[in-house]
């Protein structure tokens, strides 16, 4: 193995190891349609899902059931579509219903053609004297 390819491989063992091994944020990557496929530790914390019960679901899990139906995690994908990120503060949903205060920024991915291939979203829970 070369020098360049080891540190390579030692660059990207390290990158997926900080994001999974962050407990403050959730960080999750998600498809074109919004269907969750990575889960850190900081999502489990905040969320209360663990990785196996929540890849392959959508996001719009997350919002209270008025927001789904207004369609705001649509709107919210839309806009990081055109404007590259979406900022969002409110209620969402933990497992089992528990109601939080989140600050959440949604970010387009993009291939070498700019096209829109997923998204991350990196959500922290806020806490009561946060909301404004």
């Amino acid at each position: 193995m070369s020098e360049t390819t080891e540190k390579k491989s030692i660059l990207e063992k390290l990158h997926k190891r900080m994001i999974e091994e962050i407990q403050d944020f959730a960080i999750v990557l998600m498809d074109i349609d919004g269907t969750i496929l990575t889960w850190n530790k900081g999502a489990e914390k905040i969320k209360g899902y663990k990785e196996e019960e929540i890849l392959g679901q959508n996001f719009s899990l997350f919002y209270l059931p008025q927001d789904r139906q207004a369609g705001l995690p649509t709107q919210l994908l839309n806009q990081a579509k055109k404007e590259g990120r979406a900022r969002h503060i409110g209620r969402r949903v933990k497992k089992g219903g528990t109601i939080f205060w989140a600050s959440v920024l949604i970010t387009a991915l993009h291939d070498d053609d700019g096209s829109v291939i997923g998204f991350t979203k990196l959500t922290r829970e806020l806490a009561d004297n946060e909301i404004r």
